[in-house]
């Protein structure tokens, strides 16, 4: 009993014949043209992720330079504050209010 099989696609056909003697299908063009597709899709994924990872190293190195000029703002103002005359600075610690009170205004209007 012979059985006989046909494939096809848009491009080509492949008979298989399975009858002891021809068992081993060709493989169509196609299969190349994906294979070849497969390559070229991991190969920009790859290309996708090193300029990914390089995107990412900027941004860290360029927060932590942001951290690094905080903290030296942090430290100047600090310094800034710590020189100012006694009647100037608050006694909670908090930084002083750069918008006048009412009673500086009345004494800068008199």
């Amino acid at each position: 009993m012979t059985d006989t099989r046909t494939l096809s696609s848009s491009s080509s056909s492949t008979t298989n014949h399975v009858n002891g003697t021809n068992t081993t299908p060709t493989l169509p063009s196609d299969l190349n043209n994906v294979n070849g597709l497969t390559t070229y899709v991991n190969t920009i994924f790859h290309q996708m992720e090193e300029k990914f990872l390089a995107a990412s190293d900027q941004v860290m190195n360029r927060m932590n330079e942001l951290g690094r000029k905080i903290d030296t703002l942090e430290s100047n103002l600090g310094d800034i504050i710590s020189h100012l005359p006694a009647e100037e600075s608050t006694t909670s610690g908090s930084s002083p209010s750069l918008v006048p009170t009412q009673q500086q205004q009345q004494q800068t209007k008199s």
